[in-house]
């Protein structure tokens, strides 16, 4: 083959090395390019994973990882912190990778990474707990605070409003409270967002190189399960409960319910681009509107929940084909 330079060593061993390095490296060290491309980061891992299969795949994140430790270390050693970030990583893209050979559903597809995942991190925060003789809650509420300052250091730096500083700084510390009981709520749907834009990233992706993706049928026709309805009503009834750890309790599961109908109507309005023939550009400037206005978030929710009794889908009637 021409992209061979040898048996273990050929082109896409190396690209594949390099592209990995560079995504891993731009979390770090470009803060704004960061910011928008570490839900992707372990994309790559898992596309060469896949590609050039288990050893040499397992091996391009090896020795990714190697070099992104070594640059750190002569650039900034106070970096190497990222090791057990990138560790996650990796393991987030092997993990995906190997469930997505196996021709699951969707459902399982995203809850076995996102249990083991889960599982990794808690037992880390339990074992950290256990050396520094903190309790985990008091470690995250140490990151939380910590991650709270730095943000207001950034908005220093930024055109913002001193008022509007000052003010952040006065409820510093009641956000950090809530932002820490929160947290697991927080960490769920945020990790579950990262797994699910990965695998829908991974399906152009590997359509376009020939290689194996399942079949999860037309996601446009999702639903959550219907049963899922009481156990929102009954976050409301632990909200309205008098004690804070119960409150606090049916806050977190009320975020992953409304989650989970944030999927239900985000795959109604994909259902509506695609029967009414909506082109990419505006595709893209919808999804564009809701990370800027975050209030129609509450509109895709609702779109989500209230499909149980509406089923919005066969509302929508197919576009006309003006040909005809």
């Amino acid at each position: 083959m021409n992209s061979e330079w040898g048996g273990f060593l050929n082109r896409e061993f190396i690209l594949g090395i390099v592209i990995t390095t560079l995504s891993f490296l731009s979390v770090v060290l470009i803060p704004l390019i960061g910011a928008m491309v570490i839900v992707l980061t372990p994309l790559p891992v898992l596309f060469y994973y896949t590609k050039l299969g288990r050893f040499k795949g397992f091996a391009v994140y090896g020795i990714s990882l190697a070099l992104v430790l070594l640059i750190l270390r002569f650039i900034n050693p106070d970096n190497l912190f990222s090791l057990l970030f990138f560790v996650f990583i990796g393991s987030t893209g092997i993990m995906l990778a190997e469930v997505l050979r196996r021709s699951l559903s969707i459902e399982k597809t995203l809850m076995i990474p996102l249990a083991a995942l889960l599982t990794c991190g808690g037992g880390l925060l339990l074992f950290h707990g256990y050396q520094t003789g903190q309790a985990p809650w008091q470690l995250i509420g140490s990151y939380v605070s910590s991650s709270i300052r730095e943000n207001i250091k950034i908005y220093e730096q930024l055109d913002i409003s001193s008022e509007q500083i000052t003010l952040i700084k006065e409820y510093a510390g009641q956000i950090a409270v809530l932002l820490t009981r929160i947290f697991p709520a927080v960490i769920l749907v945020s990790t579950s967002l990262c797994l699910w834009l990965n695998i829908l990233a991974a399906r152009s992706l590997f359509q376009k190189h020939g290689l194996y993706y399942p079949d999860f049928g037309d996601l446009t026709h999702w639903k959550a399960p219907e049963k899922m309805v009481w156990l929102l009503i009954a976050t409301g009834g632990l909200l309205l409960v008098p004690f804070t750890v119960v409150k606090y309790i049916g806050l977190n599961l009320l975020i992953v319910c409304l989650f989970v109908y944030l999927c239900e109507g985000m795959s109604i309005i994909g259902y509506f681009f695609k029967v009414k023939r909506v082109p990419v550009f505006f595709k893209f400037l919808f999804y564009l509107l809701i990370l800027i206005q975050q209030y129609l978030l509450f509109f895709v929710v609702a779109l989500g929940l209230f499909d149980l009794w509406a089923d919005f889908r066969k509302l929508i009637k197919p576009a006309q084909d003006p040909s005809v």
